[in-house]
């Protein structure tokens, strides 16, 4: 069926329940994007690049979702804002004020250093190099079962200093509240309620271990160099915005973007190489030859046409233009809800150089991966280390081939089989 046909079946559906827009036009680019980046996002960018059905206003060109992305004052993340609040605190990610939004960065840059960065590289690698290695002998991995999801828990913990009862227990926390915050557009009850709970257990968790490290620090024990140390050293240098429930909201902040983010980021990125079989065998003896920048740039192109996250969702502040000036301009209303389609501006032929072809000499400009703007993923640099060790530890040893097709638990990958075949 042709894209405009299914725009207007959209628009139809729209039109009958206005009160669930914005999840149904989610939906319909959710089954574009599962068809590839290609052909339907093409047609839309040629053919209706601003796409308006009722509240909800879609933009697929680079230069309109750059646009929406890098005006945090017309473009806000209100629709994120309140579920942040009742499950952490007010995060960094659903501040709008400028201000307080680089306060709270700028406290997280002086807890989680550049050091940290190679140390995180490092001990990714080593875990997921164990972990492929004990499971060689099956003949098989589950990448996110048994190599992702293990290794990020482990390195997660200990970066942070804040582990939870278990590692099924964290992983779940952090599923359920990302489902929550950035999922749940129709704001389905049992979602939100798992959440709730899921949070409020881990706030009480979180609580008290930073009042065991405060007791520590205040005694002069030894206490490891980690987040949570750093941030309560700061919050002893009177840092203002800092008090322990800050503390505690940017923890669970960042550890609910770091864990689920990056399992599925990882293993789309390892479904699109498995479709891929001469890339894939560029990859692999990339990391066969320790060349961590090559096996990098196989991955983040392979998240170029398979990202864990195809659109960001923006909050329309006042009535306001989006392209003034151009053919395509569109008039937009306070209070509605601009999808700026990520996935579909990362393959627009005005901005890409030859944007169907997998190339990993790909300048990062031409990525979207994190987002663009104030806004942007706070935890990109850590993502630009860890992703690459995954990949290097699963594709540095004999070929690897298809064992079993991904699967999935409502938005998350929660299996993809691989096969040693060497």
């Amino acid at each position: 069926m042709p894209v405009s046909d299914e725009i207007e079946r959209v628009a139809e559906r729209v039109a009958a329940d206005p009160e669930h827009a914005v999840a149904q036009v989610l939906a319909f680019l959710g089954h574009i994007a599962d068809r590839g980046a290609g052909a339907g996002f093409a047609a839309m960018r040629r053919e209706r690049p601003i796409v308006t059905l009722g509240p909800t206003t879609i933009v697929t060109l680079d230069e309109d979702v750059r646009e929406v992305l890098g005006d945090p004052a017309r473009f806000t993340v209100g629709r994120y804002a309140p579920k942040m609040a009742a499950i952490t605190g007010p995060f960094m990610l659903g501040l709008d004020d400028p201000l307080a939004h680089r306060h709270d960065r700028a406290a997280m840059d002086r807890a989680l250093t550049r050091e940290d960065l190679r140390r995180i590289a490092a001990a990714t690698y080593e875990v997921a190099r164990g972990l492929v290695a004990e499971h060689r002998g099956d003949g098989r991995i589950d990448v996110v079962g048994q190599l992702a999801d293990p290794a990020l828990d482990h390195v997660v913990t200990g970066v942070f200093g804040t582990p939870a009862p278990d590692a099924a227990t964290q992983l779940r926390w952090a599923r359920s509240i990302y489902e929550e915050l950035f999922v749940n557009v129709a704001d389905v009850p049992a979602i939100r309620d798992r959440a709730l709970a899921d949070a409020a257990a881990w706030r009480s968790h979180l609580d008290g271990l930073i009042g065991v490290r405060k007791r520590a620090l205040q005694a002069g024990d030894d206490v490891p160099d980690d987040v949570l140390t750093r941030l309560l050293r700061l919050q002893g240098e009177a840092e203002p915005r800092l008090d322990d429930v800050a503390i505690r909201h940017n923890v669970l902040g960042m550890v609910t973007g770091w864990l689920p983010t990056v399992s599925n980021a990882f293993a789309r990125i390892v479904d699109e190489l498995l479709r891929r079989r001469e890339d894939l065998e560029r990859a692999q003896q990339a990391a066969r030859a320790g060349d961590r920048e090559l096996v990098a740039a196989h991955a983040f192109e392979a998240s170029r046409f398979r990202p864990q996250n195809f659109a960001l969702l923006r909050h329309v502040a006042g009535d306001t233009t989006i392209a003034p000036g151009t053919e395509r301009e569109t008039p937009v209303q306070r209070g509605s809800t601009v999808l700026a389609v990520t996935l579909s501006a990362m393959h627009d032929e005005r901005a890409i150089d030859d944007p169907e072809a997998f190339r990993v000499d790909r300048p990062r400009s031409d990525h979207l991966l994190f987002g663009h703007g104030m806004h942007s993923c706070y935890g990109r640099q850590v993502v630009r280390a860890q992703l690459p060790a995954l990949a290097a530890a699963l594709l540095e040893g004999p070929p690897i081939g298809r064992a079993g097709r991904i699967r999935f638990d409502g938005p998350y990958p929660s299996s993809l089989p691989v096969g040693f075949d060497g």
